[in-house]
């Protein structure tokens, strides 16, 4: 489908934005000095070996040590690393978004047997790790050592002698030559894996892009040698440098930009591999900011909202967690006819469409559990999971479903290696430390009281001033006056209460004069 890409920077932030058929599929931002830290490949120490879980935490540059399993682990002079020789090109998948291809995981599988994590390293080794993920919520970064490294046409897996082509190539005469292409390709150290925008490109520009990339790697090796631990070795381009390496020309029709130094940079960048999609990037010229201009202002609004409507009324309800992100389907203003399960239907498959399209604009993974309005009916089921299948195909992130549970809710994972859009643009609520909810004025004047009544016995002939906002002070009086017993009439003779909107609504200041 034709897409356009825009790009959008302001205040140190780099904004992007992925249109298709003129709907907006995809939402990102990053920080200049967080730019592109999934990816990126350093020379780390190890700092503890955990052999119970056989793992290690690495010391990385970052607040937090990084998480290395013992699957994930390298050490040099041991065997160099291989998938099954049956194999096929086929099962690999596109690399576009992820620093890890499907390739890896099956050389993992492919591992010969290793002794245990505690008798290969030790604390205070260095390692040459990638970050695999960044630091989420309360956990630290995940790295690892098999590295992969993408260009614009191939991906790089210093690690590996496997060579293969996309899956998602799926013409049976251009994977054979893109088979012959790679076959041609120098020997040496190192696998490649023919990516999705490698459809129809030349045998120059795959050998140029490969000359690239082990030269890179080569630099990397070099700066591991030279370099203190923790350094940064390599870091991946940047956010807008990472979406026009990955464009494709049969795909994207317009990239659109508003900063003269990103149109420079794309058209460096694609001028010597691809013209004619370097022709297709055009500098915004219009009064109004290109966010703003596009309508992309008020998706980014929508973005952050956990309530979403859908066409027919019905809506869905969003709300990610540290452990999983859970998605709740509704009915809504819809009423439908006078079949229920057609309603039910309806509104279910006109969620699986939505629910596909906000786990890309939000960049949501981890596990994903959607509680869909209940169906009765298993055709109705399969119906609602195929169209959730059907539009998780435009999704290059990797997905599973895992099916329905005995609860009837529906199971699924989708890669996630950053932050999601939110999560880049928010904060945990200072009143509400990040729950989502604050106590009722009721309950803040009770502790109000309890905290005045300490104070009191504490200081016996102190006055004592309590200070909240006016819902609050108001609960208060109210709670001092039906009191009865239960508060000593000296205590409420040396008790005021007073006035303060600028306080928290779940707080209050308790004093003694």
């Amino acid at each position: 489908m034709p897409s356009e890409l825009l790009a959008s920077r302001l205040g140190g932030r780099t904004w992007l934005a992925l249109r298709e058929d003129g709907v907006v599929a995809e939402l990102r931002v990053e920080d200049d000095s967080e730019a592109a830290r999934a990816g990126r490949i350093v020379k780390g120490r190890v700092t503890k070996v955990v052999p119970g879980i056989q793992s290690a935490f690495l010391d990385v540059g970052q607040e937090r040590d990084a998480f290395l399993h013992a699957a994930d682990l390298i050490v040099p002079g041991e065997a160099p690393v291989a998938p099954p020789v049956e194999a096929d090109a086929s099962g690999t998948e596109d690399a576009d978004d992820e620093p890890e291809t499907t390739v890896m995981h099956r050389a993992r599988r492919a591992l010969p047997s290793r002794p245990p994590i505690q008798d290969r390293i030790r604390e205070g080794r260095e390692l040459l790790v990638q970050v695999a993920r960044e630091a989420i919520g309360g956990k630290g970064p995940r790295v690892t050592c098999f590295v992969t490294l993408p260009g614009r046409f191939l991906v790089h897996a210093p690690h590996l002698s496997f060579r293969g082509v996309s899956r998602r190539i799926s013409d049976p005469e251009e994977r054979q030559r893109l088979r012959g292409i790679l076959d041609a390709l120098p020997g040496g150290d190192g696998g490649f894996v023919v990516r999705t925008v490698g459809d129809g490109a030349t045998a120059e520009a795959f050998s140029a892009d490969a000359a690239l990339l082990r030269e890179t790697w080569s630099t990397i090796l070099r700066r591991f040698e030279e370099r203190p631990a923790p350094s940064l070795l390599h870091a991946d381009l940047g956010l807008f440098g990472r979406a026009v390496r990955d464009a494709s020309a049969a795909e994207i029709t317009r990239i659109v930009v508003d900063d003269v130094r990103l149109r420079d940079e794309a058209r460096s960048y694609l001028a010597p591999l691809d013209p004619l999609l370097a022709s297709r990037v055009e500098l915004h010229l219009g009064r109004a900011r290109l966010f703003d201009e596009a309508g992309l202002s008020q998706e980014i609004e929508k973005a952050l909202k956990p309530r979403v409507w859908l066409r027919s009324g019905g809506t869905i309800v969003i709300q990610p967690t540290e452990a999983l992100v859970s998605i709740d389907v509704n009915t809504g203003k819809f009423v439908g006819g006078r079949e229920p399960h057609q309603t039910i239907l309806r509104t279910n498959l006109e969620a699986a469409e939505e629910i596909a399209r906000q786990l890309r604009l939000r960049d949501l993974g981890g596990i994903i559990v959607i509680d869909f309005i209940d169906m009765d009916r298993p055709d109705d089921q399969r119906r609602v999971i195929d169209a959730l299948h059907a539009a998780l195909a435009r999704d290059r992130a990797r997905t599973k479903i895992v099916g329905l549970s005995d609860l009837g809710l529906l199971q699924l994972t989708r890669k996630r290696t950053r932050p999601g859009f939110a999560a880049s643009l928010t904060a945990a609520c200072p009143c509400c430390a990040g729950i989502g909810r604050i106590k009722t004025p009721r309950t803040v004047a009770g502790d109000a009281l309890a905290e005045a009544l300490r104070l009191g016995e504490a200081m016996p002939e102190a006055r004592i001033k309590i200070r909240a906002r006016l819902e609050v002070a108001q609960a208060i009086r109210l709670a001092l006056q039906t009191a009865g017993e239960a508060i000593d009439d000296a205590l409420v003779a040396r008790l005021s209460v007073e006035d303060d909107e600028s306080a928290a609504p779940d707080s209050f200041e308790a004093s003694a004069l």
